[in-house]
């Protein structure tokens, strides 16, 4: 591939751009939109309760969804 293009109005040089990944990408726009919302961990886990009816196991599902990881922009992890 040339390092210049021709044009009428003469050479201009090539300029190249990487993308940069996707998963970067997405994890830099949940971090800022995490950032705008301070949310203590209690809260979203109210937030979970309500939103599933009180079921354990819906609530354990929608914390550690790949769907909350990206919202938040951290990953929650529940041991027990």
């Amino acid at each position: 591939m040339g390092k210049r293009t021709t044009r009428s109005s003469g050479a201009v040089p090539r300029q190249g751009r990487r993308v940069m990944p996707a998963l970067r990408r997405t994890a830099k726009r949940a971090r800022a939109a995490a950032g705008k919302a301070h949310l203590t961990v209690g809260e979203v886990i109210a937030a979970a309760f309500e939103t599933s009816g009180g079921e354990l196991v819906d609530v354990l599902a929608q914390l550690t969804s790949p769907q909350m990881t990206r919202a938040l922009g951290r990953r929650i992890v529940v041991v027990g």
